[in-house]
């Protein structure tokens, strides 16, 4: 589910989660234009003009996340997928992806690059020959898939095609570039060649994590590892850490763990768990139980009463389809809030509606609630919104730009 778009319920919570990492980590700045790595699978990014970014010709695009626009502290950004005819070569080195960013309100042109290897999605990695494709459905998630905004708006995360597996290699001898762009400038910010599977990545206001893994899980024999990258001291190494943990999301200053991924979308069936806060060094800040979700931007979706919501669960899980119509759940079961670590900020939203949005300064939450319409029905109605660069208080204000949603 990507920010600017019409609210649809969190359809992407389990979406996304994607390509490759462990032990060998090779780091450069680039400004401008840069070509790193060997063969047809090193990365190159180049800026473009305006001219240059509206010739990318949208029939030519390939990307099932093109024309899903992501919202930044400075604009909307928008990527192209297409091929680019260079001959013999793998099929990851012939998809450039175009990144261009608008100015919101106008659509002025700000800036474009080009970047090679393609920005991997879900339909790329389905098709491709790679040891990523039983991850591909993660590949379209918020908060870890393959392309990530930072809680303030500033930084975005670029996860790329890996390079397509060859017979005899194993999950360790996989190569994928992650890039993070300045959503300001386009410039970049710090990129990474990692080895290995990557299950996810996320962005807090000052760094990136990756995670990878032996196999398609981070417990057992997966041997998870999490590396995170400073964005504000980019002369630093990266850190790591080994975890049995799902990388699920990031506040505003830290990673979020769980130890199974989070569901699509969760009303009354799926199960709440607790989530670990945990540092970038991979020391535990904190943790929030009876959680069935976490957001874009660091917002953590959870019941109030974890103990009553389970019971109810339980009883619904058993009941037949006949005997679930007539269970309801008790108030205790029933509160819901979203919680701000960053903030500290609970805010209770039982019996609402969460849509992830994109806001002049980044991610954004929508809240809305069903009301009778007077004809025997309801309907959706905006009733406040989130922003994930402020004090975190709920805004009513300007409730009119969701209306046409």
């Amino acid at each position: 589910m990507r920010a600017a778009h019409p609210p649809i319920p969190r359809t992407s919570s389990m979406v996304l989660r994607l390509m490759a990492m462990t032990a060998v980590v090779t780091l450069a700045l680039t400004i401008g234009s840069c070509s790193l790595g060997e063969g047809s699978h090193r990365l190159v990014v180049s800026s473009l003009t305006a001219r240059e970014a509206d010739a990318v010709k949208p029939q030519d695009s390939i990307s099932d996340m093109d024309n899903q626009p992501l919202s930044t502290a400075s604009g909307v950004v928008t990527m192209s997928t297409s091929y680019v005819d260079e001959g013999i070569g793998s099929t990851a080195g012939k998809l450039t992806t175009t990144v261009v960013s608008r100015e919101r309100s106008t659509n002025r042109f700000q800036w474009a690059v080009s970047i090679k290897p393609a920005v991997a999605d879900r339909k790329r990695t389905e098709d491709s020959n790679s040891a990523e494709n039983p991850l591909h459905k993660y590949m379209a998630q918020s908060s870890v898939g393959s392309a990530v905004v930072s809680p303030d708006g500033r930084y975005l995360s670029l996860i790329l095609l890996p390079a397509e597996q060859q017979a005899g290699e194993t999950a360790a001898d996989l190569r994928t570039h992650v890039v993070v762009l300045d959503t300001k400038t386009g410039k970049t910010i710090r990129d990474a060649t990692v080895s290995g599977i990557v299950l996810g990545q996320a962005l807090t206001n000052s760094a990136l994590a990756v995670e990878t893994a032996q196999n398609y899980f981070p417990a057992g024999s997966g041997k998870g590892t999490i590396s995170t990258f400073s964005l504000t001291d980019r002369s630093t190494q990266p850190s790591s850490f080994a975890t049995d943990k799902w990388l699920v999301g990031a506040t505003r200053e830290n990673l979020v763990l769980a130890p199974n991924l989070l569901p699509d979308f969760c009303r009354d069936r799926c199960w709440l768990t607790t989530v670990s806060l945990v540092n970038a060094d991979g020391s535990t800040a904190g943790s929030i139980s009876g959680v069935i979700g976490v957001h874009l931007g660091g917002w953590i979706h959870r019941f109030a009463n974890p103990k009553a919501a389970s019971e109810y669960r339980q009883h619904l899980k058993a009941a037949s389809d006949d005997e679930s119509k007539s269970l309801s759940p008790s108030r205790e079961a029933a509160e819901e809030q979203l919680v701000d670590p960053s903030t500290k900020r609970t805010i209770d939203i039982t019996g609402k509606s969460t849509f992830e949005r994109g806001l002049p300064t980044g991610p954004g939450l929508l809240v809305e609630q069903e009301v009778p319409t007077g004809k025997g029905s309801t309907e959706r109605k905006p009733v406040f919104w989130l922003s994930s660069s402020d004090d975190g208080h709920p805004h009513t204000e300007n409730l009119e730009q969701f209306t046409d949603d």
